[in-house]
């Protein structure tokens, strides 16, 4: 390996000091806002780490893919979810069924089952260990915020968090997936954001809340 590609992997590694950072404040955001703007500084981490990745393997199309990670996740979505939260008029707490106290040990535990998953499997892949754990922790955390949120739209970040964790993992594994799979996955997760925005939106009206867990209720 040369120097461009040891800088390029420190640098990998460091960014995934900032991603664990993103989980550990996830954790403890009581408000929408916060979370959303949590989860677009972590989807401009995971594109640095594209352009990274792009110069480190001299992939012309992973730019591409970069700049449309950059213009949908760090922008699209989190104004998108500012325009949704405006106009449900709800309150932006995110309102969990866990402490925040609990919350930042669960993260703790998932960060450390991460890096004890890398440590038992990520030499058979050849790939970074930090990046690798990186990405098994927001997978994990995905699916922490989606149980532990009461609140569809924290559900639906939480399902975001987890494909930004899908997302990582193929990029550091693979080195970048063709760009048609690329653009393919950006089509198929802006369609189901709108279809869970529409489902959002019935939810608002019918009930005039966003507690899922209400929800339960209406079970006979």
């Amino acid at each position: 390996m040369g120097l461009v590609g040891i800088a390029t992997e420190k640098i990998l590694s460091s960014f995934s000091v900032f991603l664990f950072l993103t989980i550990l404040l996830l954790a403890v955001a009581r408000r929408i806002s916060t979370s959303v703007l949590l989860f677009g500084l972590q989807s401009a981490i995971i594109a640095a780490e594209v352009f990274a990745t792009a110069f480190q393997e001299k992939l012309p199309e992973a730019y591409i893919v970069g700049a449309l990670v950059f213009a949908i996740k760090v922008v699209a979505i989190p104004r998108a979810f500012f325009l949704l939260v405006k106009r449900l008029k709800t309150v932006r707490d995110v309102k969990a069924s866990t402490t925040p106290t609990q919350s930042v040990f669960i993260a703790a535990a998932i960060i450390y089952l991460s890096y004890a998953a890398v440590h038992s499997y990520g030499g058979a892949v050849h790939v970074p260990d930090d990046p690798l754990a990186a990405a098994i922790a927001l997978i994990l955390t995905g699916a922490f915020l989606m149980v532990s949120r009461k609140k569809a739209l924290m559900q639906m970040l939480g399902l975001l968090v987890l494909e930004n964790g899908i997302f990582l993992a193929a990029l550091i594994t693979t080195f970048g997936m063709p760009l048609v799979i690329e653009i393919g996955i950006f089509f198929d997760i802006l369609m189901g954001l709108l279809l869970m925005g529409i489902f959002t939106f019935r939810i608002s009206d019918t009930f005039e809340h966003l507690d899922v867990s209400k929800l339960r209720k209406l079970r006979g």
